[in-house]
């Protein structure tokens, strides 16, 4: 399934693929990008919503205190 969130507090497209790199690298998680533009994630996994949230904000804030991830 693709689920797609908000994301906010990245300075620069390369430290959103950087995100988007180590998002995608967590288990259970197929693909991760970012539409730095439009702050969009989209990420496609066979987890639920909210283990998909949890994942991705936690490797949000591992990456930087500022980058938010909203549903």
């Amino acid at each position: 399934m693709k689920f797609r969130f908000e994301i906010t507090g990245l300075d620069c497209p390369n430290c959103a693929a950087k995100l988007a790199d180590m998002i995608a690298k967590n288990e259970g998680i197929d693909s991760a990008k970012i539409n730095f533009i439009a702050e969009k994630l989209t990420i496609e996994s066979s987890l639920t919503e909210a283990e998909v949230f949890a994942l991705a904000s936690s490797s949000a804030r591992a990456f930087s205190p500022d980058v938010e991830i909203a549903k």
